[in-house]
C-alpha cells in the first residue's frame, strides 16, 4: 500500500513537467513560411556567398573589412563540422559580423546570455545598439544545432516574441517595432558558439559567442 502511494505521489509531481513538455511547440510549427529558407540554408551555400576580397572597399577600411571577411569565412568553415552543443547556459561575449557578397564588417564584443527554459533556451544580446532576443529550440534533424526564432531591435526599443506581429525579416530596424530574426546556433569550439542569422540573397549576420 505504501509503495503504491509513493508511486502515485511521484506521478502527481511529474504532471507539471509532462504538461509543460506537451505544450512545447517545435520550430517548424512556429516559423513563418517566408522565413524558413533563412533558417535552413546549408552552411556551405552561405559560405559560397563570400567574395575572395572585399568589393569597393575604401582604402581607409580595406584592412578591417578584409579581416572581417577572413573571420567570417573561418567561422563558417568550422560550422561545416559542428561539435556537440554541451553546456551553453550562462553569460557570453557576443561579436557581430555582417557579411555578404560584397564583403564583411565586424563589431566589438558586447554582453549576451543564454538561459534555460521549459522548452529549450532563450538567447539575449543585452548590450550594443543592435540587439536580438528570442527562443532556441531543438532541431530534430540535427541534435548539434538549435533553431533561433526571435526579434531584432535597436538600443532600448521594446521587443516582442517572434511572429506575424513583427515587421518582416530583412527590413531595417527602427522605432516602428521589432523585426523578425531567425537562424541557427551551433558549437564550433570548446569555448565558442556561432549563430548564423537572417540568411538572404544579399547577406547574413554571424554572432560569435565566446567565454
Amino acid at each position: 500500500m505504501l509503495k503504491r502511494s509513493l508511486m502515485l505521489v511521484a506521478a502527481w509531481l511529474l504532471l507539471p513537467a509532462i504538461a509543460s513538455a506537451a505544450a512545447c511547440e517545435s520550430w517548424p510549427s512556429i516559423v513563418l513560411p517566408a522565413d524558413r529558407p533563412a533558417l535552413t540554408t546549408p552552411v556551405q551555400q552561405v559560405l559560397d556567398q563570400l567574395p575572395a576580397r572585399p568589393r569597393s572597399a575604401s582604402p581607409d577600411y580595406l584592412a578591417d573589412e578584409t579581416a572581417a571577411l577572413d573571420e567570417a569565412r573561418y567561422l563558417l568553415q568550422r560550422a561545416l563540422h559542428p561539435l556537440p552543443l554541451g553546456d551553453i547556459h550562462g553569460a557570453w561575449r557576443v561579436r557581430s559580423i555582417q557579411a555578404g557578397r560584397t564583403g564583411a564588417y565586424a563589431y566589438p564584443h558586447f554582453a549576451g546570455r543564454i538561459d534555460r527554459t521549459a522548452c529549450g533556451f532563450r538567447f539575449s544580446k543585452t548590450h550594443g545598439s543592435q540587439r536580438r532576443s528570442g527562443t532556441l529550440l531543438p532541431m530534430a534533424e540535427d541534435d548539434r544545432v538549435l533553431a533561433f526564432l526571435g526579434a531584432f531591435t535597436v538600443n532600448d526599443d521594446p521587443t516582442r516574441p517572434y511572429g506575424p506581429d513583427n515587421r518582416p525579416l530583412g527590413e531595417p530596424a527602427g522605432p516602428d517595432g521589432p523585426v523578425n530574426s531567425v537562424g541557427r546556433l551551433l558549437r564550433i569550439g570548446p569555448h565558442t558558439l556561432l549563430m548564423l542569422l537572417d540568411v538572404g540573397d544579399n547577406g547574413f549576420e554571424l554572432y560569435r559567442l565566446e567565454r
